[in-house]
């Protein structure tokens, strides 16, 4: 007897949905709606060995964002960010519970370069342009090194934009999973050929 599981897949198939929906909601909410990491964002439902599965995408970057990045600690001398830091950063996790970010900076493990590259893109689309002081533009490289230091020692605290939504997602998916299981394997007994 093999049991047609259509109505589990339409629940996994309006949980994938909800999620992405949320995580983009919670970028944009969070002023980082509208770009590549929020296009990105998809789901499949894949159906593996053992039954069904959803599994979600999104740009590489889209779990620092998440997640968060530890710095390396200092201490920075002059600014808006003057002062010590530990580095430390966490995040909401998708059971509610805050974490420490898994990822730091200094482990060598990123792309090569892709702090400098990401960097200069921000500063491109904000429009950013330093001027002396007499008015006159100057490059942009002293304005990078200066962000880069202070996320290389502060961190960033992840957003937890995917997190939250995946917590939300299971709540309000959870009842209504088991009861489409259920439906499908009730249907499979009653319409044994």
């Amino acid at each position: 007897m093999a049991v047609d599981f259509t109505n589990l897949k339409n629940q996994l198939d309006s949980f994938g949905k909800e999620v992405v929906r949320r995580a983009k909601k919670n970028l944009s909410a969070a002023g980082k709606g509208g770009g590549n990491l929020e296009k990105s964002i998809k789901f499949e439902v894949v159906e593996d060995g053992d039954g069904y599965s959803v599994k979600f995408f999104m740009a590489d970057y889209g779990t620092f964002v998440d997640k968060g990045v530890k710095g390396a600690g200092g201490t920075i001398k002059t600014g808006d960010h003057k002062g010590s830091w530990g580095g430390r950063r966490h995040y909401i996790n998708w059971k509610g519970k805050r974490q420490d970010s898994p990822y730091k900076y200094g482990t060598g493990t990123g792309q090569k370069g892709g702090m400098k590259k990401g960097i200069s893109s921000f500063i491109r689309k904000k429009g950013l342009q330093p001027r002396s002081a007499g008015g006159q533009y100057m490059t942009t490289a002293g304005l990078r090194a200066a962000i880069m230091r202070v996320l290389w020692i502060k961190g960033i605290h992840g957003i937890s934009f995917f997190q939250n939504s995946l917590m939300l997602g299971m709540k309000n998916f959870g009842k209504d999973l088991m009861g489409a299981l259920k439906e499908d394997i009730i249907k499979g007994l009653t319409t044994v050929k």
